[in-house]
């Protein structure tokens, strides 16, 4: 309803524009020349020429009509349509843009091309080469070489030593029988004994791993095999001795 009343709007108002321009040619033809140099005052003769009283540019009928359906066509237009068009004038306008860097990127690279092509036909000059005249020189005399007394080789390495983990007893001592299992009345015994054996061969420890009967030869064992002596090794071990005890009558 709104687009309605503004297109009659808009008739209406061209409508009376063009009335009104009707009726201001109508007047400016009826006026006569003679009425039109009375009602101007006499002015000098260096001034401009009198005017005619004719209307200098008079609005055609054909350009009120033209202007009459330019502004129909403009009131009918709906904002989508006014939007598509403003879209292909710009979407117009940018691929113009885009031609015209494409064809100054084109001219340009040809202007190049054109460059190094008249560049590669250039013939290479090489600058002659000057040779020195030769110089007379004075003998030199040239010393005897000297002879530098050999150096004396490194000694040879010391040869590792060899590893030596084999136990090899050198002195050992019996445990005695002692008299505590006299007087218990125990006949005979065994005792198994764990030995710590340093590299230096003497024993740093003895431990009772099991004894029949038990903590009868115990001191006896320890005292006996503390005194044991090994070959040196060429590193702390360790080994099981063991010890049969028997009662002699």
């Amino acid at each position: 309803m709104k687009t309605v009343v503004n297109n009659k709007r808009g008739k209406l108002s061209v409508l009376a524009l063009s009335l009104l321009a009707g009726v201001l040619l109508n007047t400016a033809c009826q006026k006569s020349p003679s009425e039109t140099a009375a009602s101007t005052p006499e002015t000098p003769a260096s001034t401009a020429p009198m005017p005619t009283g004719l209307v200098k540019n008079p609005v055609k009928h054909s350009d009120t009509a033209d202007v009459t359906k330019w502004m129909d066509m403009a009131s009918n237009k709906t904002p989508a349509q006014i939007a598509k068009e403003e879209k292909a004038a710009k979407d117009a306008k940018e691929a113009k843009a885009a031609a015209d860097a494409k064809a100054a990127a084109d001219a340009k690279a040809a202007a190049d091309a054109k460059l190094l092509a008249a560049k590669a036909r250039e013939p290479v000059r090489v600058a002659p080469a000057v040779v020195a005249a030769p110089v007379a020189t004075k003998p030199v005399d040239i010393p005897a070489p000297v002879v530098a007394a050999a150096a004396p080789k490194p000694a040879a390495p010391a040869p590792a030593p060899v590893e030596n983990n084999v136990l090899k007893v050198v002195s050992s001592v019996q445990p005695k029988y002692p008299n505590g299992a006299v007087r218990a009345g125990v006949t005979s015994g065994v005792v198994s004994a764990r030995v710590h054996i340093d590299a230096d061969g003497k024993v740093s420890q003895v431990d009772i791993v099991k004894a029949n009967p038990p903590k009868h030869f115990d001191k006896e064992v320890i005292a006996a095999a503390s005194q044991w002596k090994y070959a040196p090794i060429s590193k702390p071990q360790t080994t099981m001795l063991e010890f049969n005890f028997k009662l002699d009558n």
